[in-house]
């Protein structure tokens, strides 16, 4: 009997070069655990939300604010950077992957790539610059033919709540960048 290919998750995804790693897990993990985990990992989406959503007010009396606002959040970046340089130096962060995330798995192509059906905890380091990676338990859903040609897919196990909302914030806030960067690239044609 053929086993039947888990489905891809639906709906939007994003698609980056980013440091991951992984390693298999023997045990299934408590709901206890999980809701640390999670708590963590809303943490770090809440403050990589506010690091990308950096959104100047037009309004004519704001403008002098808003240049302001600007210019130190220019330094902030410039020092953000500078820090992380040092520390991704001093750290042993995985290689880099093309990494795919969607709102119920992640998936990458490598060298060394989890089994089909393991239990593993992935690092992805998804904010470029910070040291800190987005941390979950999976399960590996891709089949035989994908985890011989490379690929690894893992669907989420245990990400909910608030976290499981801030994953999909940061990933629709990427698809919409994506669109509009697709958009200025290949302007429509004057008809």
């Amino acid at each position: 009997m053929v086993k039947d290919k888990e489905p891809r998750s639906a709906g939007l995804d994003f698609t980056d070069n980013i440091s991951i790693g992984w390693k298999k897990v023997d045990f299934r993990p408590d709901d206890a655990h999980l809701a640390l985990v999670n708590e963590s990992n809303e943490s770090f989406l809440r403050a990589v939300s506010a690091i990308g959503e950096f959104s100047m007010d037009n309004a004519e009396d704001a403008v002098g604010i808003s240049q302001e606002i600007l210019r130190l959040d220019l330094k902030v970046n410039l020092l953000l950077d500078l820090v992380s340089q040092l520390i991704y130096k001093q750290l042993d962060i995985p290689g880099m992957s093309r990494v795919t995330i969607s709102s119920g798995e992640i998936e990458w192509q490598c060298e060394n790539v989890p089994e089909p059906g393991q239990m593993v905890f992935v690092d992805a380091y998804i904010q470029h610059g910070t040291p800190k990676p987005l941390c979950f338990y999976g399960k590996v859903v891709s089949d035989q033919q994908e985890y011989n040609s490379g690929l690894a897919r893992v669907r989420y196990f245990g990400l909910a709540g608030s976290a499981q909302s801030w994953l999909d914030k940061l990933i629709f806030r990427h698809h919409r960048r994506a669109v509009a960067f697709g958009k200025s690239k290949n302007p429509l044609p004057d008809i």
